[in-house]
């Protein structure tokens, strides 16, 4: 009876290794995921404020060269 218990309580924990590397799996694709939209996130807000940066320039010698 121990041996059988034993058995069980082994398959079980083969079981759950097996889950939590599935899951492991998963949130390392999703982590992996995440890191790129960061990567492309911060180059747009870089894009972003260059342009806006640019835009202000033009506008500020517009109004200055009007004078």
């Amino acid at each position: 009876m121990t041996t059988s218990t034993s058995d069980k309580n082994i398959a079980k924990l083969v079981d759950t290794v097996l889950e939590l590397q599935s899951e492991v799996k998963t949130l390392k694709n999703r982590i992996n995921t995440l890191v790129d939209q960061l990567h492309v996130t911060n180059s747009n807000v870089s894009t972003f404020k260059k342009n806006v940066a640019e835009d202000v320039t033009y506008l500020t010698e517009r109004i200055d060269g009007g004078r």
